[in-house]
């Protein structure tokens, strides 16, 4: 198997990607609670501060007040939970790892309205049937969770958002994107994480034209650029980010 694949598309193994984030979750006495997610293992303190500047560039354009909602696909340890449960707004998110759910519901105890559940991105309309939960939401998160679907999976879970937005609903997607090229990596050690890694970099213009087929002209596109403007510790790839709203 090519574990480092340029240029053209080739699928992963899901289990590898598992496998991948339940070693993480069950880390313990880790130096930052957002490493567990933002994979700055070599350095927590570059963790603590992505965190802190995505919110601070992403609230500005989230739906925020007294009865609004958040869907939070691959939600991790909960970081957006952190910002929108504080402002009393329902929270409900899932992640494809049992033991980051679990992360999550330490992280967020202090706090009522929320709904947190384990279930992968592909099968998200079927899980929150299955979990009771029904209706739009005012603010839709899928951040750093395409990367590990398999095209055919990828699209057909972007199609889906739609039937979840409420009129006027924000959709927050951030990806770790490839600057000019695909890049697919198949259990690639990595000594930063001591881990093997799985993932797809699909590039920014890939990601562009897919998200514009889906959510045009429904939507309008509010912002889009990379998340970070220093801290960029990565030579082939960027997290890059879009914000569209719906129209209402």
């Amino acid at each position: 198997m090519e574990q480092r694949v340029k240029g053209k598309p080739v699928d992963v193994a899901y289990g590898d990607i598992e496998d991948f984030f339940e070693d993480r979750s069950a880390r313990d006495g880790v130096a930052s609670k957002y490493n567990y997610v933002l994979f700055q293992d070599d350095n927590p303190e570059l963790a603590e501060k992505r965190d802190a500047w995505e919110k601070e560039k992403i609230a500005p354009y989230l739906s925020v007040g007294a009865g609004k909602s958040a869907l939070d696909l691959g939600c991790g340890i909960g970081r957006w939970g952190e910002f929108f449960l504080p402002r009393g707004i329902r929270y409900v998110g899932m992640d494809g790892s049992s033991g980051m759910v679990r992360r999550a519901e330490e992280n967020l105890a202090a706090y009522g309205d929320k709904r947190l559940f384990q279930g992968y991105l592909q099968d998200f309309p079927r899980r929150l049937t299955e979990e009771g939960i029904a209706g739009s939401f005012d603010n839709i998160l899928v951040n750093g969770v395409f990367m590990y679907l398999n095209d055919e999976d990828f699209l057909a879970s972007l199609k889906s958002l739609l039937k979840y937005a409420a009129p006027a609903c924000t959709i927050y997607l951030k990806e770790s994107m490839g600057e000019t090229e695909r890049l697919t990596l198949r259990k690639v050690q990595s000594e930063a994480l001591k881990q093997e890694y799985t993932a797809i970099y699909r590039s920014i213009a890939e990601y562009q034209k897919a998200f514009e087929e889906a959510l045009l002209p429904d939507c309008e596109c509010l912002a889009s650029g990379p998340l970070f403007e220093e801290g960029r510790n990565r030579k082939e790839t960027l997290d890059y980010f879009f914000v569209y709203r719906r129209k209402g």
